[in-house]
């Protein structure tokens, strides 16, 4: 896996860090080279392919929401081998015309650390680039998502924490929780920081989504990841959700970022072709717009 000074060498003005593949089972489907020719003709440099690694098998064990969070969150064990054969081979295939960086966006379980540390190890040598994200939360009954769809995140972790901005602080523990995590090829960037917005649209517009506290665990948050070199995915899928139709971070939290010199990679998370390009000029002018 490329370093931290490696990753932050790269020119996040033609640099897309964050796409998935066919292999995901909640994508398009549609065939990762073109997304991959997509990425060329829109004159993009880099580009990272972070398919979502393999969830714990102990996660399984006490399912319980939606069975599509569930059973669609990531690709399938036996599959890893043939995921990465194809995707060096288009690295080499198209490496006159494009930087590809094949990796995973890996999820952060706390509860399952030693597991993901002997993936991260066994694995870390063979990827170039990855993500570390969180995109469940624990409740009682077990494991819920955040990001499945709307009714299952008010009968999941809202019913389980409380209240939207109670889901907030819990999901924003769990991500320092991630950042603080010390073990080797540990990725260095996080995933959409503020996933837990996801949903926004679909609630009263007097919800509370941040306090005090939301304010200071996310400045603390920063401040770890500036300390540690770390970088942070600028995720513009869900501009284009009606649900949420705000990025992650949202803009001030990205001016914070860029006050502490965090490099902000750009996002799409692009899960279909057409997605691939998805918010760039927006990133561009609130990144590096004087």
């Amino acid at each position: 896996m490329l370093s931290n000074s490696a990753l932050r060498t790269i020119d996040r003005q033609t640099w897309s860090g964050h796409n998935h593949t066919e292999f995901c089972p909640h994508g398009s489907g549609e065939d990762v080279e073109a997304f991959i020719q997509a990425a060329i003709a829109q004159g993009f440099k880099t580009y990272s392919i972070t398919e979502h690694f393999p969830l714990p098998p102990t996660f399984y064990a006490h399912p319980v929401g939606s069975r599509h969070a569930v059973y669609t969150a990531a690709c399938a064990f036996t599959e890893l081998p043939a995921y990465l054969e194809k995707m060096t081979r288009l690295k080499e295939k198209y490496r006159q015309q494009m930087t590809i960086l094949v990796g995973f966006e890996f999820d952060f379980f706390p509860e399952f650390a030693d597991w993901t540390t002997a993936q991260l190890a066994k694995f870390g040598n063979q990827i170039d680039d990855a993500i570390l994200s969180v995109h469940f939360l624990p409740t009682a009954q077990g494991f819920r998502a955040i990001d499945d769809n709307a009714a299952d995140f008010k009968s999941g972790v809202v019913a389980a924490y409380g209240s939207p901005l109670a889901v907030a602080n819990a999901y924003l523990k769990r991500l320092q929780a991630a950042v603080d995590w010390s073990v080797d090829n540990k990725p260095t960037r996080y995933g959409h920081i503020m996933l837990y917005r996801k949903w926004r649209n679909t609630f009263p517009a007097t919800t509370v989504w941040a306090d005090a506290a939301t304010d200071a665990l996310l400045r603390h948050l920063l401040d770890t990841i500036a300390e540690k070199n770390d970088l942070l995915d600028c995720n513009m899928a869900g501009l284009f959700r009606p649900a949420q139709t705000e990025f992650t971070p949202t803009l001030p939290w990205i001016q914070e970022a860029k006050a502490r010199s965090i490099p902000l990679v750009f996002g799409a998370d692009a899960h279909a072709v057409s997605a691939v390009g998805q918010g760039f000029n927006t990133y561009l002018e609130n990144h590096f717009a004087n």
